[in-house]
This record gives structure tokens, C-alpha cells and sequence, in this order.
């Protein structure tokens, strides 16, 4: 069944590409034959650049793969935004055909201008995309619970890194940077540290920038779905040899703080432990905080009488339009909920998978400040 998934996708990616490459090849249909080779193997490189990749990313080296991935990935979603303009410019082209009949040139297929006009907005799109990425929303939420604590606890939640061939050394220091300006008792990140393989990871020694994250506690982290992509042993090894606490169905006691930190297994484990089971020892006069990866059943922790529950792994569908997909599939797909006196809250994440772009939705780390009676 997946097989079929998967070809039938492949097959509407290549038609969606074949359409918006048809569009775009007006802007060289007058020039020689030299000018129409390299624009074909430009489109071809963009089209095949993310199949490529999972098909031998692997096996070559890490420089070379991270080219195939970005360029790959960040095609993969412009080009969402490319079938919608040509979409748009035909439907303006049929309308035309049955009234004003104008002879303006976008309404001209093999107008030069109309297919530079096209490039053109989706260059823009993709500019105003990227800067959207780049530009870190710093959230703060108050949360407050009905116990007592020795004092305002203040932690900065990370969800969603993706940490390996698109995002590398140099931005992941920045990160890190703002993190410790925040001063906090504890770092906790809700999972997908890692993106598709440990390699670029390795090769790029991204565990020793992790170990730069300065708090009073510790970094804590549950696994999320990418660490079972990338592998999930060797995820955990990597994790642990960058200083973080990985929580996997387990609780860790901070009585310093009067605080119960509970981290899931990932939801792709099927055998992972009811929330109940984990907290059947817990001591309910202290605050609980739950890591858990994907904010699926989230009544699970009002049932369990879960203060705080981080989750991510939405990334709010990243750009729009599938950013309506997600709100659909999710109870709360961003941002804050309260379902009677537990606190959720949903991060779009601070990273991204594949190309470095936002539309409709913000890269995002999170301060939160809870008080107590």
C-alpha cells in the first residue's frame, strides 16, 4: 500500500513540475539551443534533486549530499507556490479567452516576459520565505499552577530542530546563544533534534555545539518521530554524547524545583507506555511537566493531571495551505490550550524540515515562566 502511496505522489510531483517548468520555459523560447539545454537540465536537477538524495545521500559525501538536499527540499515545497501561480495565470488566460480577449502578455504561453514574470514571483516567495525562517520568534507564556514552588521557574522549550544536512553548525551556535541569554532553570526540547541521519550530524560535530546549552538543570529531551528516521539507538547515543537527558517513558524528580519532568517515547514506538503507567508513581503535590513529541489524545493528560504538556512536530504544516491541513488533523496544532487545569503548549518549532522556508507560519522558541501559589 505505501508502494503505491509513494508512486502515486512521485507521479503528481513530476506532472506538477512538467507543468511549471512548461510555464517557465517561455523565458528562453527564443534563445539558442545552448540557453534551452542548461534551463532543461536546471529543471531536471530541481525536479530529481530530492529523489537523488534518499537514493544515494548516504553514499556520498556529506558536502555533495547537502547541496542535493536543499536544493532538492527547498524545490519540493516553492514548487507548491509555482504550480499555484502558473495555476493562477491560466485561469486568468481562460477567463480572458471568453471576454476582454486582450492580448496583454501574461495571457501568452510563449511570451518570454510572462515566463521571467513567473520565475520572478516565485523568487520573491521564496525570499520572503526564507527571512520568515531566519527571523526567530521569541515567545514567553505564563503558566500558572495551583502548587507551591520555591520560586518562578523559568524554562526554554525547543521542539523540532532538525538538525543535520540543511541546518548545520553555524545557526544551530546562534540558537544556542539565545537559549542561554535566557538565564533558565532548565532547557527542555519536545523532540526531532535530529532530521533524516546521523552522518551530516557527525561530520559537522553538532554535539559539541549541544553541549554549549548552559541552564542550572540540565537540557532535557524526549525522542521525537525523526530520531526513529535517523535510527533511534544510535539517535539516543548521539543525544546523550551532547550532554542532553533523554527521557523515554521515564520520569526525573528535580525536588529542587517541587517538579515531576515526564518524558514519552515517541508515538512510532507502538509499544511505548500508557502516561498513566509512567506516572503511577508520581507524586502529584509536585508540578508535572510532560514531554511528548506529537499532540496527539491530549484529554491522555488531563486525565492524568498533567500541568504542562510540550509537544511540536506540526511545525503548523510550516507553510500555507497546509497549514489548514494540520489545524484540521490537530485538537490545538500551535500555540497555547488549556484544557481544564492542564496547560498544552503546541511549538511550530525553531528549525524546519527540508527547505529553509516559512509561509503562513514562524520559527519559534519558547520562554516559560510558571508560578505557583
Amino acid at each position: 500500500m505505501k508502494r503505491f502511496l509513494f508512486l502515486g505522489i512521485f507521479i503528481l510531483y513530476m506532472l506538477s513540475n512538467t507543468y511549471v517548468f512548461y510555464n517557465y520555459s517561455a523565458l528562453v523560447r527564443d534563445s539558442d539551443y545552448s540557453v534551452k539545454l542548461f534551463f532543461g537540465v536546471v529543471a531536471a536537477l530541481m525536479s530529481f534533486s530530492v529523489i537523488i538524495f534518499y537514493a544515494i545521500g548516504k553514499r556520498i559525501p556529506v558536502y555533495l549530499a547537502s547541496y542535493l538536499y536543499k536544493i532538492g527540499t527547498g524545490w519540493l515545497m516553492l514548487s507548491i507556490y509555482a504550480f499555484m501561480l502558473c495555476l493562477v495565470f491560466d485561469i486568468g488566460w481562460v477567463i480572458n479567452q471568453f471576454t476582454s480577449q486582450s492580448d496583454l502578455f501574461i495571457y501568452d504561453h510563449h511570451s518570454p516576459a510572462r515566463g521571467s514574470l513567473l520565475i520572478l514571483l516565485t523568487l520573491v516567495i521564496a525570499l520572503i520565505g526564507h527571512f520568515t525562517y531566519l527571523k526567530k520568534k521569541r515567545r514567553e507564556i505564563v503558566i500558572k499552577v495551583d502548587k507551591k514552588l520555591p520560586k518562578e521557574l523559568r524554562f526554554v522549550l525547543l521542539t523540532d530542530l532538525h538538525l543535520g544536512y540543511a541546518i548545520e553548525q553555524k545557526e544551530l551556535r546562534k540558537w544556542v546563544e539565545r537559549v542561554n541569554a535566557e538565564q533558565a532553570d532548565a532547557v527542555l526540547i519536545a523532540g526531532d533534534v535530529i532530521d533524516v541521519s546521523l552522518i551530516p550530524l557527525q561530520y559537522y560535530k553538532l554535539d559539541e555545539v549541544l553541549r554549549e546549552f548552559k541552564s542550572e538543570y540540565g537540557t532535557y529531551a524526549c525522542l521525537g518521530n525523526h530520531e526513529y528516521l535517523a535510527g533511534v539507538e544510535g539517535s539516543i547515543n548521539f543525544l546523550k554524547s551532547a550532554g542532553i537527558h533523554i527521557l523515554r517513558d521515564e520520569v526525573v524528580h528535580i525536588d529542587s524545583l517541587g517538579i515531576n519532568l515526564i518524558g514519552r517515547d515517541d508515538k512510532t514506538n507502538r509499544h511505548r507506555k500508557e502516561l498513566g503507567e509512567i506516572m503511577k508513581s508520581v507524586d502529584h503535590s509536585q508540578t508535572n511537566i510532560l514531554l511528548d513529541h506529537q499532540p496527539y489524545l491530549l484529554e491522555e493528560a488531563v486525565k492524568n493531571k498533567v500541568d504542562l504538556q510540550c509537544s511540536g512536530h506540526t511545525h503548523r504544516g510550516q507553510m500555507w495551505p497546509i497549514s489548514w491541513i494540520t489545524d484540521r488533523i490537530f485538537e490545538n496544532s500551535h500555540g497555547y490550550l488549556k484544557k481544564e487545569d492542564t496547560h498544552i503548549y503546541v511549538s511550530s518549532g525553531v528549525g524546519i524540515w527540508g527547505g529553509r522556508y516559512r509561509i503562513g507560519t514562524v520559527s519559534e522558541y519558547i520562554v516559560i515562566r510558571v508560578q505557583g501559589v
